[in-house]
């Protein structure tokens, strides 16, 4: 029989429509005994049952959408953060038999519904990639019962994944404090994301308990940014003999500057990043880094969210992992042998 219907298989395994599509979605609510007339009907005439009408069934689309911001400038995913967060969330889906589909939050238009992805049943929850301290939206989603995560962001009875700074900027001062540096700058990130509000607070703190003396200029995570902090930074008075950022983009933006200005990283200038992304690695020399668990950070916040699908977690869970400090070639003993 060529294409058989689901009617034709109610017929002969002398059930309804809807016993054959709940038996073949394994619904607790139909018997043993009902569920293996309607298997071996099925599989006599051959019949297949559309996906989608399955997941009709179960009210699941079995994708979560994952929002990303998209700017005019440059695309999304120019930026390593991104794919290493997708990764996280991409394996974390699999494992619970979702997919992820990307959703572009385009910058210029704020004035998407992006509920309506989720009320007309395109996704069944959202994923929060790079959001601003700005969570009126959030809280109509938490009001709306629209089940979403927040990524490397946070705010009270929200939803959220994110990492404390304070381990892995802690093992920075006492990498730079091993090295002899007394001096540091620091380049922050955007001061309009938490992120970057955390870090310069715990920055500030730990230069405290240290006794460092500190130098410190406004930047926003960009590779530019970096470039022009560390002019900045370099063109006053008793210059910082180690710089830190809220970002290794910014950290490559100081060694570009650098390697223009003749000045010789680690031997000069020791520099320090945040994150541990790829191109941490692939610069010369290697950067000494915070690791923040980007792409675990991902992989949790899938878990959290299908755990809201599922209704497993009612109330508003912060999930926080901790940071580390990876020491590489960017980063040496204070020039001339004392500190600085």
């Amino acid at each position: 029989m060529k294409n058989p219907k689901r009617i034709e298989v109610a017929r002969l395994a002398g059930v309804s429509e809807s016993t054959v599509s709940r038996s073949l979605n394994d619904s607790p609510l139909i018997s043993h005994q009902s569920k293996q007339k309607v298997k071996e009907a099925a599989k006599r005439l051959g019949y297949v049952p559309s996906r989608q009408a399955a997941l009709f069934a179960r009210r699941r689309t079995y994708t979560l959408g994952f929002v990303v911001p998209s700017y005019q400038k440059f695309p999304p995913f120019s930026r390593a953060y991104f794919p290493a967060l997708l990764d996280g969330a991409v394996l974390g889906a699999e494992e619970r038999g979702y997919s992820v589909a990307i959703v572009l939050d385009r910058v210029e238009d704020p004035g998407r519904d992006y509920g309506a992805l989720v009320r007309n049943r395109t996704y069944d929850g959202l994923l929060f990639a790079v959001t601003r301290s700005d969570y009126e939206r959030f809280r109509y989603f938490g009001e709306n019962r629209i089940p979403f995560v927040l990524v490397n962001n946070y705010s009270e009875g929200l939803y959220s994944v994110d990492a404390r700074p304070e381990p892995g900027m802690r093992g920075a001062f006492q990498h730079a404090q091993e090295l002899g540096h007394t001096r540091i700058g620091y380049i922050t990130g955007d001061m309009s994301y938490k992120n970057a509000v955390d870090r310069l607070a715990v920055f500030e703190r730990l230069a405290e308990e240290f006794r460092m003396e500190t130098v410190i200029t406004e930047g926003d995570f960009s590779r530019t940014s970096g470039y022009r902090g560390t002019h900045q930074l370099l063109s006053g008075g008793r210059q910082p003999s180690l710089v830190m950022t809220s970002s290794d983009r910014a950290a490559l933006g100081i060694l570009q500057y650098c390697g223009e200005k003749d000045i010789r990283v680690p031997r000069d200038l020791s520099v320090i990043g945040y994150d541990n992304l790829v191109p941490a690695t692939d610069v010369s020399p290697p950067l000494s880094t915070v690791d923040n668990p980007v792409g675990r950070a991902g992989w949790e916040a899938v878990q959290l969210l299908v755990d809201i699908i599922d209704g497993t977690v009612s109330e508003p869970v912060q999930l926080w992992l901790d940071t580390s400090f990876v020491a590489r070639q960017s980063t040496a003993p204070v020039p001339g042998g004392h500190a600085a």
